[in-house]
C-alpha cells in the first residue's frame, strides 16, 4: 500500500485537496499531455482551453535533451532543476501528474518516473487522468496562473536509465528482462509504428506487455491482482532484474508504474527505445514478421542514418540543436576546370551553424593523387578541429547543381573511420535554397573536441587489389563517371589523364541515383537501377570513379537499399591510368600508349 499510495492519487481525493485550497508550494498538479504528431492534437493549445483548476504545463518536449536526434531524451539534471522550478515546486512539494490521452493515461508515468529519477519521490499520477475526472463530475477551468519559482536540486538515479549499448550487451548476456510496451502488431513487425521513418519490430529477447493492458476499459490502473496476473502470465519474474522500453520511452513507464504498485521499485527504462534501436542496430537484431532482412524495415533503417531532408535540418535549426551535438558540414569540392572557390563561396553563404569541410585539406598530401584517405590521427584532429565528437550527428551537404556532388564523399570518409551518426542532406544546398530555407555568411568557431577514429581499412581498396580482381573476377566494380569518360570518347577533367575503363568495370553515372532536381531517387528506382546495370547486391562490390569522390554515390545508394560496406577504390581512374599496362585501358579513343 506504501507504493500504491506514493504513486497513485484518485479523483476525488484530488478534487478535496482543490475545494481546500491546498494547490499551492506544497501540492502541484502538472498536465503532462503528450500526443503523437499524427493524432493532430496541440496539447498545450488544449490545456489552454480547459484544464484541473490550479494546474501548470509540463511540457515533456521542453525538458528534454533538445540536441537529441531521437525526441524528448531525458534532460540533465540541471535542465530538469530550472524547469520544475519555474513551476514552483521544491523538495517538499507533492506532485500529481496527469494528461489528457483517450487511454485514460499516456505520457504522465513518464513524468512521474522523471521526478523519481531526478531524486524526487513525493509524486503521484491521477489515476485515470481526465477522461475519468471528467467522466466523475469534476470540474475544468480554462483559468492559468503564474507561480512563483521555488529551488529544485536533482540527484539523478542513473541506473535507472539504460543505453543502447546496455541493451545491446544484454541481447547476448541475456542477463536481464526487457518488457515492451508497445501495441502487439507494432512489437510483431505487422502494425506501423508512428514515426514514418521508423518500420516496426522489436529486438531479441523483448517481452510483449502492451501499456494499455495495466488499465481496465475506463482508463483507470488495474488492481494489484490482475497486475500480478498480467506480469506472470507473460513470464516476467518481478524478483529479477527487469527493464522497460517502448517506441520513445514514454509508454515504457507504464511497467515501470505497475511493477511499482506491486512493491517493485526501480524498473529501468532504456531511453532511446526502438527509435534509437532500429537506428542503429545491424540487421540481424532487427525481428519482425514483415518482410524480412532486405526488407523494407531495414531498407528504412538505411535510409534513416543516410539521408535528412531539408525540412529536418531546418527544423533542427530553429529548435537550435546545432552544436556539439549536431554539427553541419559545407563539405563542396569542384574540378579545377570549373574555376570554383568552394571555400570562397562558403564564406559568402551556407546554411546556419554549418563549417566547411576541406576535402583536399583533411587528405593524404603527400600522395600524387588527388585528395586521398588521411590517416586515422589526421581524420580525428582536423574533424575534432570542427567540433565533432563520438555523440555528434554529422549532417554533410554541398553546394554542386547537381543537387549532391562531394557530400557523398565526406559521409563515407566518416563511416569509414567509425562514426556512424552521418548523414547527407538530400538534394544539398540546390535544394535547400529552392525549398525556401535561410543561407547566413556568419561564420562560427566550434570549441574542439576529442574525436578517435578506428579505421574500417578494408573498405578502401588498392591499385593491386584492383588489378587481382581484374584477373580473378570475384568482385563486381561500378564505375560512376559518366557514360562518355567509361567509353572513352570524352576527355577527363585531368589533361594528363585520358578517359576509358579498366576490364570488367560496370558504368552507372553519380547522376543517375539522383531526380531532376538532384534529390536521391526512391528505393524502388535505385534497385531497378543496379538491376538494369546487371549489378547484384547480394555479391561484393567496390566503387570507383574519377578520384574516389563520385564513387562514394555508390555506396550511399546501395546503403539505401540495406546493403552497407560497399567498398571504394581510392585512387579510382587518375591512378588506374598512370599505373595500369595498355592491355587494361579498354577505350573507344585513341587509348593508353606504350
Amino acid at each position: 500500500m506504501a507504493a500504491t499510495t506514493r504513486a497513485l492519487v484518485f479523483g476525488r481525493w484530488l478534487a478535496d485537496a482543490i475545494r481546500l485550497d491546498l494547490v499551492g508550494p506544497k501540492l502541484r498538479i502538472l498536465d503532462a499531455s503528450w500526443h503523437l504528431p499524427k493524432l493532430e492534437r496541440d496539447a498545450k493549445a488544449e490545456f489552454v482551453q480547459k484544464h484541473i483548476p490550479g494546474a501548470l504545463f509540463f511540457d515533456i518536449d521542453e525538458c528534454s535533451d533538445r540536441s537529441s536526434v531521437y525526441g524528448f531524451m531525458l534532460p540533465t539534471s540541471d535542465h530538469f532543476s530550472q524547469y520544475v522550478g519555474a513551476l514552483g515546486i521544491g523538495s517538499d512539494t507533492h506532485v500529481v501528474v496527469y494528461d489528457t490521452s483517450d487511454f485514460g493515461s499516456y505520457s504522465a508515468p513518464r513524468v512521474w518516473w522523471m521526478f523519481r529519477l531526478f531524486g524526487h519521490d513525493s509524486v503521484s499520477v491521477l489515476d485515470g487522468g481526465l477522461k475519468n475526472w471528467l467522466a466523475d463530475g469534476h470540474p475544468v477551468t480554462p483559468e492559468c496562473c503564474t507561480p512563483e519559482r521555488r529551488e529544485f536540486r536533482a540527484t539523478t538515479n542513473a541506473s535507472w536509465v539504460k543505453s543502447y549499448e546496455d541493451v545491446l550487451e544484454n541481447v547476448g548476456t541475456k542477463q536481464v528482462q526487457v518488457v515492451d510496451a508497445r501495441p502487439v502488431g507494432r512489437f510483431r513487425g505487422v502494425e506501423p509504428e508512428p514515426r514514418d521513418d521508423i518500420p516496426p519490430g522489436h529486438f531479441p529477447g523483448a517481452i510483449n506487455l502492451p501499456f494499455t493492458s495495466f488499465m481496465d476499459a475506463s482508463g483507470k490502473e488495474l488492481g494489484t491482482e490482475e497486475l500480478s496476473k498480467r506480469f506472470i502470465e507473460a513470464g516476467v519474474d518481478l524478483e529479477r532484474p527487469l527493464w522497460a522500453t517502448c517506441s520513445a520511452g514514454i509508454t515504457a513507464c507504464h511497467v515501470v508504474l505497475a511493477a511499482h504498485l506491486l512493491g517493485r521499485a526501480g524498473v529501468c527504462v532504456y531511453d532511446g527505445s526502438w527509435f534509437e534501436w532500429f537506428m542503429r542496430a545491424s540487421p540481424e537484431h532487427i525481428i519482425s514478421e514483415g518482410e524480412g532482412k532486405r526488407s523494407l524495415r531495414l531498407v528504412m533503417a538505411a535510409t534513416t542514418r543516410a539521408l535528412v531532408s531539408g525540412r529536418w535540418l531546418a527544423d533542427a535549426i530553429r529548435s537550435d540543436l546545432v552544436g556539439p551535438k549536431l554539427r553541419i558540414l559545407d563539405a563542396s569540392w569542384y574540378l579545377p576546370k570549373l574555376r570554383r572557390d568552394a571555400k570562397a563561396e562558403f564564406v559568402q553563404k551556407h546554411i546556419p551553424g554549418a563549417l566547411f569541410f576541406d576535402i583536399d585539406e583533411c587528405s593524404d598530401r603527400s600522395s600524387a593523387f588527388d585528395h586521398m584517405l588521411p590517416t586515422s590521427d589526421h581524420f580525428s584532429q582536423y574533424v575534432g578541429a570542427l567540433g565533432i565528437g563520438r555523440d555528434t550527428h554529422v549532417v554533410v551537404y554541398d553546394t554542386s547543381d547537381f543537387g549532391s556532388y562531394s557530400a557523398p564523399r565526406v559521409w563515407w570518409m566518416f563511416r569509414l573511420f567509425g562514426h556512424d551518426s552521418v548523414s547527407v542532406l538530400d538534394g544539398g544546398l540546390k535544394n535547400w535554397l529552392a525549398d525556401g530555407h535561410p543561407v547566413t555568411p556568419e561564420c562560427c568557431t566550434p570549441e574542439r573536441r576529442e574525436f578517435r577514429a578506428t579505421t574500417n581499412a578494408s573498405w578502401a581498396k588498392s591499385y593491386e587489389d584492383v588489378l587481382e580482381n581484374v584477373g580473378t573476377k570475384q568482385v563486381q566494380v561500378v564505375d560512376a563517371r559518366s557514360a562518355g569518360r567509361f567509353r572513352g570518347v570524352e576527355p577527363e577533367p585531368r589533361d594528363d589523364t585520358l578517359p576509358g575503363h579498366f576490364p570488367g568495370a560496370i558504368n552507372m553515372p553519380f547522376t543517375s541515383f539522383m531526380d531532376a532536381s538532384g534529390k536521391e531517387l526512391g528505393t524502388d528506382e535505385l534497385s531497378k537501377l543496379f538491376k538494369e546495370a546487371g549489378v547484384d547486391l547480394e555479391r561484393p562490390l567496390w566503387a570507383t570513379c574519377g578520384s574516389g569522390v563520385t564513387a562514394c554515390h555508390v555506396v550511399l545508394a546501395a546503403q539505401l537499399l540495406g546493403h552497407p560496406g560497399v567498398c571504394v577504390y581510392d585512387g579510382s581512374w587518375a591512378e588506374w591510368f598512370k599505373r595500369a599496362s595498355p592491355e587494361h585501358i579498354i577505350s573507344e579513343g585513341e587509348g593508353k600508349k606504350v
